[in-house]
């Protein structure tokens, strides 16, 4: 990917900017609508559960299902992509279209069960389950496509690095490319644009507003999936 020429490395960007969106208005619907846990923000579930220990009656099981199911996402990943990596098959269209099929399964699991309304408990914690597992299998899926500064789901150490190529202090020599810009700043906007979109769509109830974010995944996916130049290169063919 780092070899790539600037136009298909904006367009990636793009495409990134978007599954970032996804991620901000999955962990808006987690939090807001199906319990005070998150699917992606996994610092947040920790602390939950660390809050727990100190306090008597805080909710813990929520964050507690969120962050196991979260790990158990990115060991199937890391399974998965490691293997088709090392025999040179494609695995990041797949791999995106998995993430979109459990984020539909959940949204299908609230709205078959729950309609436009509050999801019981029992379908509470299946939804939560399934979001926090595509989230943990994105996360792993980012770390095996190596593309700089857009993980698509955390913004903390992104959000640094703008910040200190954007303060007065370095050289000429050291100033970084735009474009490296261009991605951090689309990572952390991303984040908030999807906070902001999963927070509208629970107006619709928590079943339908998951419904739209995976249209939109799939949309993303199928659009990537069309574009040959997006792909990215084999793992071989990566700088390290």
């Amino acid at each position: 990917m780092n070899g790539a020429p600037a136009p298909p490395r904006l367009r990636i960007a793009v495409v990134l900017f978007a599954l970032t969106v996804t991620a901000g208005a999955v962990d808006a619907i987690t939090f807001l609508g199906l319990g005070h846990a998150f699917a992606a923000l996994t610092t947040g579930n920790v602390l939950f559960l660390g809050f727990g220990v100190t306090r008597a009656g805080t909710p813990v099981a929520r964050p507690a299902e969120a962050l196991v199911a979260f790990v158990l996402g990115a060991v199937a990943a890391h399974t998965v992509v490691t293997r088709l990596g090392r025999r040179g098959g494609r695995w990041f269209v797949p791999a995106l279209a998995l993430e979109t099929a459990m984020v539909l399964l959940a949204g299908l699991v609230v709205v078959l069960t729950s309609g436009q309304g509050a999801p019981a408990e029992l379908v509470t914690a299946i939804a939560v389950v399934l979001l926090a597992a595509a989230m943990g299998w994105r996360n792993r899926v980012m770390v095996q496509a190596s593309i700089p500064d857009m993980p698509t789901t955390v913004l903390q150490i992104t959000l640094v690095k703008l910040l200190a190529g954007l303060l007065p202090g370095r050289t000429a020599e050291a100033r970084e490319p735009a474009l490296t810009r261009v991605r951090r700043l689309a990572t952390v906007l991303g984040v908030f644009v999807g906070g902001v979109a999963g927070a509208l769509l629970l107006r619709l109830g928590p079943g339908p507003a998951l419904l739209c974010v995976a249209g939109l995944s799939g949309l993303v996916t199928a659009l990537y999936a069309r574009a040959r130049r997006l792909r990215p290169a084999p793992e071989s063919a990566r700088v390290r």
